[in-house]
């Protein structure tokens, strides 16, 4: 099934469900947080717009176990992003929401996705090629992107009750500058290869800049 095609659900898809996150955290300042954090996600189709824009909702509380600057045990988190569906050109991007009063609504770009022609079928080879996200350990964080066109390694999306269905992994990249800061993310949807039904889905954030050096994991799955 081409990746066109395959856009088609996956947003409808994502919003059908809530999703269970666990988000692990590895950052060289003492003073960002690391360790792993656990939440829960929606998706939400906002009122008709000249796009399909969906708001992406996330919270959790972080636990004793996670450190750094303001990792104040049982506060509550949360974040907020618009995903826009551009219908008739097939793109999928993501946004930052506006910090103001009223209805959430789009803000400025955070990135597009640019998915690549490497769709993984069958439940033995649904990964995406390289090593995987949570085998690269430090040497990620010490070696970075060293050429700034280099791509981030998607994560591996979470196994499911689903896994003896023939499923596709569709992976996406995206990439956002702030000020010094660049921002290159990678996704990974694991989905029923006949129907492009999301069961499980990852994301990955590497951010580099002159105090910053993150690596962050996003695994979901069905609540």
């Amino acid at each position: 099934m081409a990746p066109s095609r395959q856009l088609l659900p996956l947003l409808s898809s994502l919003g059908s469900f809530r999703w269970t996150l666990i988000r692990t955290l590895r950052s060289d300042n003492p003073l960002d947080l690391n360790g792993e954090l656990r939440g829960t996600a929606t998706f939400t189709l906002l009122p008709a717009t000249t796009e399909r824009d969906w708001l992406y909702s996330e919270e959790g509380e972080i636990p004793s176990a996670v450190t750094g600057g303001a990792a104040l045990p049982g506060l509550r988190w949360t974040k907020k992003y618009i995903w826009r569906e551009s219908v008739d050109a097939g793109r999928i991007s993501v946004w930052f929401v506006k910090v103001t009063p009223g209805p959430e609504e789009a803000d400025y770009l955070f990135h597009n996705f640019d998915f690549p022609n490497d769709i993984r079928q069958g439940n033995n080879s649904n990964q995406p090629d390289g090593p995987l996200a949570e085998d690269l350990g430090q040497s990620t964080l010490d070696e970075g992107n060293k050429d700034d066109e280099e791509l981030v390694t998607p994560p591996t999306p979470p196994n499911s009750a689903l896994d003896d269905t023939e499923t596709t992994v569709l992976t996406a990249q995206g990439n956002h500058l702030c000020i010094n800061d660049m921002y290159r993310t990678a996704y990974a949807f694991r989905i029923l290869s006949k129907t492009g039904e999301v069961v499980s889905w990852a994301s990955r954030h590497v951010v580099k800049g002159p105090k910053k050096n993150q690596d962050i994991v996003n695994r979901y799955e069905r609540a």
